[in-house]
């Protein structure tokens, strides 16, 4: 039976059946695989954040290379499904996906920058649009980082800025304000006092805060060149700005 009628017990099913898609039994793998892929196709977009959980957990350290695969390629079908759905919940997935990106199996690594572009064209920013390949790239090396750091920063913000659109940059200014280079910090600091200037919402910015003013906050105290320190304050009123 199919419909709206079983979609609660599919749904709420999803998590042990994408786990199966790590089983030894290639039988079993291949059916959990169809499977969860079904049940993607068949649910509403206002499930998306009750399925968070299993695909958080299908991104997590602990899940098999071929759970992670299966997980990311469900996300990245969803993304294209319900973009606004995914948008909404983009907070909590562009980190974990991001570091996939990085992993040493081949076909994760691969299923990862797949998921990353297509949750990053979530964003419904189209200011971001021509930087978000950069933005991509940027989740898989250091090199990477600094690059999409200095595209960004050409990056002029006319549209309101939502929590989609800061969510998927958070990847990238999480490294860039982890970086020892003062210049790629002070950089990223610009980024979000621009990006910053044109939040309408406060709520666009009250979710990624915690992930953020840590970073701004620790710049601001720590670099040691007064213009670089000069930006990183600014761009910290900005952001509490922003929030308030």
């Amino acid at each position: 039976t199919r419909g709206p009628a079983c979609e609660p017990f599919l749904v709420s099913a999803l998590g042990q059946v994408l786990e199966a898609t790590g089983d030894k039994s290639k039988s079993v793998k291949d059916a959990a695989d169809c499977a969860s892929r079904s049940i993607a196709e068949m649910m509403s977009p206002f499930a998306v954040e009750a399925v968070l959980p299993a695909l958080l957990s299908g991104l997590s350290v602990k899940a098999k290379p071929a759970h992670k695969e299966a997980t990311l390629r469900l996300i990245q079908g969803l993304a294209e499904k319900a973009p606004a759905s995914i948008g909404h919940v983009l907070v909590t997935l562009t980190m974990p996906v991001a570091e996939l990106t990085c992993d040493i199996k081949k076909d994760v690594k691969e299923a990862a920058t797949s998921c990353m572009t297509a949750i990053c064209n979530c964003t419904g920013n189209k200011d971001l649009e021509p930087f978000l390949p950069f933005v991509v790239k940027a989740a898989q090396t250091i090199t990477n980082t600094h690059e999409c750091v200095e595209k960004l920063a050409g990056c002029i913000f006319v549209q309101n800025v939502e929590s989609p659109a800061l969510a998927a940059m958070l990847p990238v200014l999480s490294r860039g304000l982890n970086d020892k280079v003062e210049e790629v910090k002070r950089t990223c600091c610009l980024i979000v006092d621009n990006m910053c200037k044109v939040v309408e919402d406060p709520a666009a910015v009250i979710p990624i805060m915690s992930r953020l003013e840590p970073l701004v906050k620790a710049a601001c105290e720590k670099m040691s060149n007064p213009e670089a320190r000069n930006m990183a304050e600014r761009a910290l009123k900005t952001l509490h700005k922003s929030a308030e």
